[in-house]
């Protein structure tokens, strides 16, 4: 994000020009879905300044209220993998948004960690808010879980209903009028493939009646 794009030191080995681009977060309004993604920089854990802060919340604040609204950030909330761990940062900052304006996600995904796990949260009544780690993509070191599905974090809450550790693959995500319903493809070192996870969620709008009853996430 330079005038004159130059070759950055923490680049190291890979001396690439930097690239200049347009927006490094944005919103994409849909028939179906709002879909806001942040630009959670590179530190371990994330990082947003101010600036993106305030326009996260406005983004929440005026996004349409008859379609499903999608958090996408780099750096997961929640992860129970034994090398990165969820960001208490990115917590921080989706805790404020939800706070300042009452409107709750109907689904956050995320990467950085290698391998796929689908975490629930108890935010609204009603029924849980999915997050969604899917960063078992290709990268040969997958990250091993700690824990078992169906366990919880005793600290945040957050329980985790399937996990992938030990195979690649991808998600696909399809949103219609009623739900939000994904599945997970999966193929091990053997080249054996298959489904993985499968869930679906409502598409209804999420609101706190009271935002700043919002649980410490």
């Amino acid at each position: 994000m330079q005038a004159k794009p130059d070759v950055d030191p923490v680049s190291k080995d890979s001396p690439r020009v930097q690239l200049d681009l347009p927006n490094v977060y944005w919103t994409l309004v849909t028939p179906l879905a709002t879909i806001i993604g942040m630009y959670t920089n590179v530190p371990e854990g994330g990082s947003i300044d101010s600036v993106q802060q305030q326009w996260l919340t406005n983004e929440f604040a005026t996004a349409p209220t008859d379609r499903a609204l999608i958090l996408a950030l780099h750096h997961p909330i929640y992860s129970f993998d034994t090398h990165h761990s969820g960001s208490s940062k990115m917590a921080d900052a989706l805790e404020n948004a939800i706070r300042d304006t009452g409107r709750v996600p109907n689904l956050v995904l995320s990467g950085h960690v290698h391998n796929y796990q689908r975490i629930e949260q108890s935010i609204v009544e009603g029924g849980p808010t999915p997050f969604i780690v899917t960063g078992n993509g290709g990268y040969h070191n997958l990250h091993a879980v700690k824990v078992a599905a169906g366990d919880k974090d005793p600290e945040t809450g957050a329980t985790l209903k399937y996990a992938s550790n030990k195979k690649w693959g991808f998600l696909t995500l399809t949103v219609d009028k009623k739900s939000i319903s994904g599945v997970s493809f999966e193929i091990d070192r053997n080249d054996a493939a298959g489904g993985g996870d499968t869930f679906s969620y409502p598409v209804d709008p999420v609101e706190l009646e009271d935002p700043k009853s919002v649980p410490t996430l």
